[in-house]
């Protein structure tokens, strides 16, 4: 345990190639040299991938314009004392992708082009840097570090840290239990999986439902295998910042949203796929689902599958597709469990209302939806504010029964930020409780793949308003990672990703800005970099499989 810890604590360093190395918090280091000796031993143009075509330990500049006010709710930066300067370093530029390259590579560079393009970044591959870089301080002075005079000519500028120089590679611990995953890949790809799809659920609170790491590796693996469809969505806002990329939801007054973190929920735990239920009895009550996204090229058709409670009394729900009224869905039923109701339209994605018909209680748990072609599927599973244990509360046999539905090939679990808070919990009863939650989704999905994603830097506000470590978090750290060896799951450190304790206050800082001012969430920038990193540490392991089978050949 001492062990895990001092990992933890000082945040693994490895090199492109997944070695252990040494180097400073948050500074980065070349991906390219690595990549170019593996070239070269290799005799021919393999991309054997470390840091993926781009992934968090190497990337070119995000394009301006990103807003770095916080979201609602959340408190604005109290800046701490300003960190050393970093020393400029040299930029790198790396080798073009050729054509005698391995396809996984150039498949590879293609998809994160695409993914990046999907959230509005105009991120090319551009340029490598060796370590974190400086950028002058702007003439207003506000996007120099706290403690400087700025451009007001009251004493010496602080240099800037340059933000899209932040977040470094970390492979994935327990690859080998990714077998599953990466087979369902191949067959995919080869025509061979029997319904055409390979679904992953992504599971966790705020940075999850964020959606924004989730539609890097939505948008990422659609272009690598095919878009299978944007996925599961809430039928209703389950709070006022309740958005997706692919969906806006406009949602009237009149809707009940219960979840096991929630004050005044029912302890009944009928709270379906996401953990979230939504509930009226009013015909008044209405929501609307706005696509934001346009479907595949060509003749297509996509199925809408609403997930609800059928219990007894339960009313009707009235659905409308681009302005057509559907068959009414029942939810009534002789005893409580999951009821489900599908629907086929051509093209889409389409415009969604719906609205109770004010007979009896309706009790959803949201909608899939996916085309009729092969591809990959992402489900955005976050609930804000949650923990990895309120699953434990979930009713057992709906929630299962949805999952089943589901049938994923792998499922991750992005929690541990709560956690850090409960200093009042054990770790060991942290690690116990986590271990049933695990055990749950293995008896639901068996032959499904499993990711823990660790939480990343979250410091503890001082009495002098600056930063300082939050103890509580190394040891979550440490427990994911011993709790996903034990029970067959792979684990990503992004805490280490980061740049370790104390690098969330490089990531408010710097510019263009990538933590947000709460220490606590990304921007919208930060989150891409870390769905690059964590994606390319997914997919490590499937490519330098794929990269060696074009060696062979």
């Amino acid at each position: 345990m001492d062990r895990l810890l001092q990992r933890a604590a000082m945040g693994r360093e490895f090199d492109d190639c997944g070695q252990r190395r040494q180097s400073q918090p948050v500074m980065r280091q070349s991906c390219l040299e690595g990549r170019i000796r593996l070239w070269l031993a290799a005799l021919v143009g393999v991309w054997i991938v470390g840091c993926g075509p781009l992934g968090g330990c190497g990337s070119g500049n995000v394009a301006a314009g990103e807003s770095a006010r916080p979201e609602q709710g959340h408190p604005m930066l109290v800046e701490g004392p300003s960190d050393p300067a970093p020393e400029d370093d040299a930029k790198v530029s790396p080798a073009p992708v050729m054509a005698s390259e391995s396809p996984p590579a150039v498949e590879a560079v293609r998809a994160h082009d695409a993914a990046l393009s999907v959230l509005g970044e105009d991120m090319s591959l551009g340029t490598y840097y060796e370590k974190s870089s400086e950028v002058s301080p702007s003439p207003s002075g506000l996007d120099a570090l706290p403690g400087s005079e700025g451009g007001s000519g009251r004493g010496k500028s602080a240099q800037v840290l340059d933000g899209t120089t932040l977040g470094r590679f970390v492979p994935l611990e327990g690859a080998e239990y990714l077998g599953d995953f990466y087979s369902a890949l191949r067959r995919l790809r080869a025509g061979k999986k029997d319904d055409g799809k390979v679904r992953i659920l992504l599971y966790g609170a705020s940075h999850t439902a964020a959606d924004i790491y989730p539609t890097y590796l939505r948008a990422y693996l659609g272009e690598r295998f095919g878009d299978g469809g944007p996925g599961y969505v809430s039928l209703v806002q389950t709070n006022r910042w309740y958005r997706l990329l692919a969906w806006t939801v406009t949602s009237s007054k009149h809707w009940l949203v219960e979840h096991a973190q929630r004050k005044g929920s029912r302890e009944d735990g009928f709270f379906g796929l996401l953990g979230a239920s939504t509930t009226s009895k009013r015909k008044s009550a209405k929501s609307r689902l706005k696509p934001r996204i346009s479907g595949p090229e060509g003749d297509h058709k996509t199925t809408y599958e609403v997930y609800f409670l059928a219990q007894p009394g339960g009313g009707g729900l009235s659905l409308i597709i681009d302005g057509e009224p559907q068959d009414l869905v029942s939810t009534k039923a002789g005893t409580s469990g999951p009821g489900y109701a599908s629907y086929t339209v051509a093209g889409g994605p389409h415009e969604v209302e719906i609205s109770p018909d004010g007979s009896g209680e309706v009790r959803l748990f949201g909608m899939t939806v996916e085309y009729d072609r092969p591809g990959i599927v992402v489900d955005t599973l976050g609930i804000n504010g949650t923990r990895a244990s309120n699953n434990l509360r979930w009713d057992q046999p709906t929630w299962a029964d949805n999952i089943r539905r589901r049938a994923p090939d792998l499922y991750v679990l992005a929690y541990g930020t709560n956690e850090a808070t409960d200093a009042g919990q054990p770790i060991a009863a942290y690690k116990r409780s986590l271990g049933k939650v695990l055990d749950r989704f293995r008896a639901a999905a068996p032959e499904a793949s499993c990711v823990l994603l660790g939480p990343g830097d979250f410091p503890k506000k001082l009495s002098n308003s600056s930063y300082g470590p939050r103890e509580r978090l190394t040891e979550v750290v440490a427990a994911q990672s011993e709790v996903a060896a034990a029970k067959g799951c792979a684990f990503w450190d992004a805490l280490a990703f980061m740049g370790g304790e104390g690098s969330m206050d490089l990531w408010a800082k710097a510019t263009p800005q990538m933590g947000r001012g709460d220490h606590i969430h990304l921007t919208r920038r930060g989150y891409v970099r870390l769905g690059m990193a964590f994606t390319d540490a997914l997919m490590q392991g499937f490519d330098r499989s794929a990269a060696t089978q074009h060696a062979a050949k």
